[in-house]
């Protein structure tokens, strides 16, 4: 069953193996993902992309999830 619908979804995760297992999971469920390793470059994604929902790792460098 396809329960995405095509919604994209960003991953904000600086552990790239996580980041990969998330976009596997996800995309087999439907949705369509992009990934940020970083605060900053994952909240201009944000801006930019406008994603439908956010998963955001706390502990990122440059800027921390928190400040995202």
């Amino acid at each position: 069953m396809d329960t995405g619908s095509g919604r994209k979804i960003l991953i904000i995760e600086d552990e790239s193996d996580v980041a990969d297992l998330l976009a596997l999971s996800l995309r087999k469920a439907g949705f369509n993902t992009s990934a940020a390793a970083d605060g900053a470059s994952g909240l201009q994604k944000a801006r930019d992309n406008r994603p439908d929902f956010i998963i955001l790792d706390l502990m990122l460098p440059k800027m921390s999830g928190l400040d995202v």
